[in-house]
C-alpha cells in the first residue's frame, strides 16, 4: 500500500466512526468544495449533529506530529498559524514542549482556528448545513496518539465536548477553545 492509499484508507475510517457516532460527514475533499485564491485551505471533514458543526482536520499514521515541515512558516500562513507553528517550536527548542505534543498544539491552536475564520472566504459550508449552528472544532488522529493530543488539548485550554472512538483505530476529539 502506497502512502497516499495508506492515508485515504485512515481517512475512511475516521469519517466512518463519526458517522457511527450519529453524525453527517462532509468529505473535504469532495464535498467541500473551495473558493478564491486559497481554496485548498479548507478542512478535511465537516460533521453535522445535533445543531453542532464540526469544523475537522485528520492527521493519518503517515503524518505525525513530530515532522518537522509541522514548524516551518508556510507561505500562505495566517498571521495567528506562523505565530503558532513559531512559538511552538520555539518551546520545543528550549525543552518546554515534547514534539510529539508540540505538532498536536499547532493543529489545535493554528489550524483548525484557521478553517474555521475562513468559512465564506476559502469555502462555504455545503448545502444543508444550517450556518447557524455552533461552530466547533474536531481532531482525529490514529488511536496510538489519542493521549498525546488529549495532553495537547489540555495544554491548549480546550474543552473535549465528545470522544469518539469505535475500535477502527481512529480518535476523534470534539471540542471548543476557551477564550
Amino acid at each position: 500500500m502506497t502512502e497516499a492509499e495508506g492515508k485515504r484508507e485512515f481517512y475512511r475510517k475516521a469519517m466512518e466512526a463519526l458517522i457511527a457516532a450519529g453524525y453527517k460527514v462532509f468529505d473535504g475533499e469532495t464535498d467541500i468544495p473551495g473558493k478564491g485564491s486559497h481554496h485548498m485551505r479548507k478542512p478535511d471533514y465537516i460533521a453535522v449533529k445535533a445543531g453542532a458543526i464540526v469544523i475537522g482536520e485528520i492527521k493519518s499514521p503517515k503524518e505525525p506530529p513530530t515532522t518537522a515541515s509541522w514548524r516551518q512558516v508556510q507561505p500562505n500562513d495566517s498571521e495567528q498559524m506562523k505565530t503558532v507553528r513559531l512559538g511552538v517550536a520555539r518551546r520545543e527548542a528550549i525543552g518546554q514542549l515534547p514534539k510529539e505534543i508540540g505538532g498536536h498544539e499547532i493543529i489545535i491552536l493554528g489550524q483548525i482556528p484557521d478553517y474555521i475564520k475562513r468559512i465564506g472566504e476559502t469555502y462555504d459550508l455545503p448545502r444543508g448545513v444550517d450556518p447557524r449552528g455552533k461552530i466547533v472544532a474536531g481532531y482525529t488522529m490514529p488511536d496510538q496518539e489519542a493521549e498525546k493530543a488529549k495532553q495537547a488539548l489540555t495544554n491548549c485550554g480546550a474543552e473535549i465536548k465528545e470522544i469518539v472512538r469505535t475500535g477502527n483505530g481512529s480518535t476523534t476529539y470534539i471540542f471548543i477553545l476557551r477564550d
